[in-house]
């Protein structure tokens, strides 16, 4: 008899060939991958790590709060629309909602109940909606 932690490792291999891992993949290979969010996300760090230095140096000036606060909104919605970096958040919504149903189900079994009570759904339709139903 397999133990539950072999089971789990088999568990881990299966969900690794669902939709939802393979567009999660993709999408964070995609993101990793290009140079223009590479360097907005590093340009919004460094500036938030250089206003985090100077605030704990003495303080700022509220003329330099109010510009640093319109350079990561601009910085911050330049991220937020950019298409790689809105497909992985599509991608990791739709991974954690199907991971989500399947501990429900887990869950589910463990305390004796109903799956469809608990949250969870036959898998079978999880690859079609990525698990956001519940």
């Amino acid at each position: 008899m397999a133990t539950v932690f072999e089971m789990a490792r088999a568990l881990g291999e299966e969900l690794q060939k669902t939709p939802q891992v393979e567009a999660l993949l993709a999408a964070k290979e995609a993101y990793e991958k290009d140079p223009e969010i590479a360097k907005l996300v590093e340009e919004y760090t460094k500036l938030h790590y250089d206003f985090e230095a100077k605030m704990q140096a003495g303080g700022i000036s509220v003329e330099e709060q109010r510009a640093f606060n319109e350079e990561m909104k601009t910085k911050g919605e330049a991220i937020r629309t950019n298409k790689l970096a809105s497909d992985l958040y599509v991608a990791e919504q739709n991974f954690n909602n199907f991971m989500n149903s399947v501990f429900n189900i887990i869950t589910a079994t463990l305390t004796g109940e109903e799956p469809e009570a608990a949250g969870g759904c036959d898998p079978s339709c999880c690859s079609s909606c990525g698990g956001g139903c519940h």
